[in-house]
């Protein structure tokens, strides 16, 4: 693909001046640090005020500290961890990178540290360019913004007012689409909404069960139910290519193509959530990944973008005021994703034998390995590209919470998803080494083990 036009960013970071002056911020910042590593009682109630000033307690006690490197993370008190689950997929390439930091610096220097809709900077321009290149040419316009949930909300929106009165929404069993009011009623997790005021507009239908081979007829049914139920009232289906929060559960092409025909031949949109899958299935976009771009109208991105936005095919352009807002997002977060798409390009990440493919089938060769060496403790695993999961002995939460704690004090940062069965999740940089792999599996043996003698559960 042709690069997008170089911005007024671009050839800053090209300036040897420049690039020379951010590189020497960025040393003496990491020097610096290095020297104020706490000791760790002050690290202790470090963690301790943060609780207490948050209200809760943390998943574990990791305060981020120092340069970490890759998918090493040095924490506050200098001690390293292994980072397999990147704040959640936030850390595409890993702590550390030095490139990142240099374009972040020289981005913190302009103008302005966050922009606004009303007067954007060449990042805005820059970054959404890149978008809807790679989005292919159905898509036309992007609307940038701070957070995943936001997308999901301007998404939901503009579907609304383009479908209106149509006002109910079909989603998947053990879906997630964010923390906000209207998004927790899309989201099928009951605790997250848990005294909320619900609407009722949302219909569910199963998730692919590779278990039963009518798995497609089965949800295909469903569907056809609710628009039957409901005729005229359905304006969406919202569709996670990879159930992130549901426990890294995929599906077949076929699968989630019979559905969207189905969408298609109703006249109701076809909405993507891809704010966690987005650059981990081996393309930039997951709908590239299953080959579906001819059916999407709607896509909603972030994390590992460092902001968020939702893309969209001409008929879906909103009228205006209908997604405004203050905030696009901050100028750092809107260069270096750009910054990171061009690299993931230019570095060979992308396609069905690039790196972050590569990545995934190495993943999988250990979990293989190291279910041979302990076959009741490595259950059932899924994923693709830098996005797995496995269960966990019984698959209980207890006991998947009590592997991530072990796995914590073994050096390595991993995290849960899903419900019967809780599944340990991994979200690795798309950078991970194979020295990484080795020293991170490692760990997760020892943590199962340990959990294993512990609780007295076979492994």
């Amino acid at each position: 693909m042709a690069r997008s036009k170089p911005s007024p960013l671009d050839g800053l970071l090209d300036s040897p001046r420049v690039r020379e002056a951010a590189q020497a911020l960025v040393r003496v910042v990491a020097e610096e640090a290095r020297e104020r590593s706490l000791t760790p009682k002050a690290y202790a109630r470090a963690v301790r005020q943060l609780e207490r000033l948050r209200g809760r307690p943390l998943i574990y006690p990791a305060l981020i500290g120092n340069t970490g490197r890759g998918a090493r993370v040095v924490l506050a008190d200098g001690t390293t961890k292994l980072d397999f689950i990147g704040g959640i997929g936030v850390y595409g390439l890993g702590h550390g990178d030095p490139d990142l930091l240099e374009t972040a610096v020289v981005a913190a220097a302009g103008d302005t540290v966050f922009q606004g809709h009303l007067m954007p900077g060449p990042e805005y321009l820059r970054l959404s360019r890149s978008l809807l290149r790679h989005a292919g040419p159905r898509f036309k316009h992007a609307w940038l913004s701070v957070s995943g949930a936001m997308a999901n909300e301007n998404a939901l929106k503009l579907i609304f007012q383009k479908h209106s009165p149509a006002d109910r929404v079909i989603v998947f069993e053990r879906g997630f689409a964010g923390r906000t009011l209207a998004l927790a009623e899309l989201t099928d997790k009951p605790a997250f909404r848990e005294g909320l005021p619900l609407r009722g507009n949302v219909l569910q239908i199963p998730f692919y069960d590779p278990g039963d081979s009518d798995s497609t007829a089965h949800s295909l049914a469903a569907l056809d139910a609710h628009l039957t139920r409901y005729p005229g009232r359905v304006a969406a289906m919202l569709f996670e290519l990879v159930q992130g929060e549901g426990g890294i559960q995929t599906a077949p092409r076929e699968f989630f193509a019979a559905l969207m025909q189905r969408c298609r031949e109703v006249g109701i949109a076809v909405w993507v959530d891809e704010v966690q899958t987005f650059a981990r299935t081996g393309e930039l976009f997951g709908f590239q990944s299953f080959d579906l771009a001819d059916s999407v109208d709607v896509v909603t991105v972030g994390k590992l973008l460092q902001g968020s936005a939702v893309i969209f095919t001409r008929p879906y352009n909103p009228r205006p005021g209908l997604i405004a807002g203050t905030y696009a997002g901050s100028t750092v977060g809107m260069a270096v994703g750009a910054r990171l798409i061009e690299r993931l390009e230019s570095e060979g990440y992308l396609g069905p034998d690039g790196r972050t493919a590569v990545l995934g089938r190495r993943v999988e060769r250990r979990f293989d390995s190291l279910r041979k060496r302990l076959p009741r403790a490595v259950g059932p695993r899924s994923g693709i590209g830098a996005m797995h999961a496995f269960v966990a002995f019984d698959g209980s939460a207890p006991v998947a919470g009590a592997v991530v704690r072990a796995a914590f004090e073994e050096g390595l940062l991993v995290f849960t998803a899903g419900v019967n069965p809780t599944k340990v999740r991994l979200l690795l940089p798309l950078n991970t080494t194979d020295e990484e792999l080795e020293a991170g599996f490692a760990m997760l043996e020892k943590s199962l083990r340990l959990v294993s003698s512990e609780r007295e559960i076979p492994c």
